[in-house]
């Protein structure tokens, strides 16, 4: 699978392009599968984490899976083989590669999940703005596990905005949450992007965009990958223990991620 001259030239001019149906129904059941075989606790998350959906009491729910908010991790695709295959997409590398060249790293894996009902929203922001890492062009893959709609929190993206650069952001809520502070979006600003359970979108790291809550009785899963280059580097002396990468195509380079 590569993009069209029309696709790649969208991704370049507007930061962002879904690709329809890229993995197949026997594909998003199997990572489904495997997500909510973590969610129910019949298998034990060991070297990523869960959060839970702020702002709620665990206690009300019938099971302790219920309110998950996410899995994240780089050791979800190092250590599951689920999430490992997933990450080495034959279709969705050669859509990286082709973006970003043979050398890639994946810098991110998470299942971001919004519960029925309890779905919280998640506030403008830029990938980019929790990585110091340069150069600032990874991609984020999104994967729709179920029906994304506008009313269960499918993306938002404000098209184009990724040339504006990095935007100053602040922490919300909880410590691993960030939001844009020095620009003022609102949901006219963006373009909603509903999807169909395997449809992936491909989004570059400076790129705003926005879920809104989850107000259905269903849920609304995805999981997300972000690439970067090998050549990239991280440009803090130590950077934050929760960022890792796992070499995934083509050469590794010394001194580099």
């Amino acid at each position: 699978m590569s993009l069209s001259d029309r696709q790649f030239e969208q991704y370049q001019r507007d930061g962002y392009v879904v690709v329809e149906d890229l993995l197949s129904d026997d594909e998003v059941a199997r990572v489904t599968d495997r997500i909510r075989e973590y969610v129910a606790g019949d298998r034990t998350e060991t070297t990523f984490s869960r959060m839970l959906e702020p702002d709620i009491d665990p206690d009300e729910f019938d099971h302790e899976g219920d309110p998950v908010r996410k899995f994240e991790g780089v050791s979800m695709a190092r250590e599951d083989d689920v999430f490992a295959d997933l990450a080495h997409h034959e279709g969705i590398l050669e859509v990286i590669q082709q973006l970003q060249g043979p050398n890639v790293d994946l810098l991110r894996s998470a299942a971001m999940l919004k519960p029925p009902q309890v779905g919280s929203e998640k506030k403008f922001h830029q990938d980019a703005a929790y990585y110091p890492i340069q150069p600032r062009d990874h991609v984020t893959v999104w994967i729709a596990l179920d029906e994304a709609t506008t009313d269960n929190g499918c993306m938002r993206v404000v098209p184009g905005a990724h040339t504006d650069g990095l935007i100053g952001h602040e922490a919300i809520e909880y410590d691993t949450d960030i939001a844009i502070t020095e620009r003022d979006y609102d949901i006219d600003d963006t373009v909603a992007l509903p999807m169909e359970p395997g449809s992936v979108l491909f989004q570059h790291c400076l790129l705003p965009h926005y879920t809104a809550p989850n107000t259905t009785e269903t849920w609304r899963r995805a999981f997300i990958l972000a690439y970067m280059r090998s050549r990239s580097r991280f440009t803090d002396d130590e950077p934050p223990e929760w960022v890792d990468s796992l070499h995934v195509a083509g050469d590794e380079f010394p001194g580099c991620v």
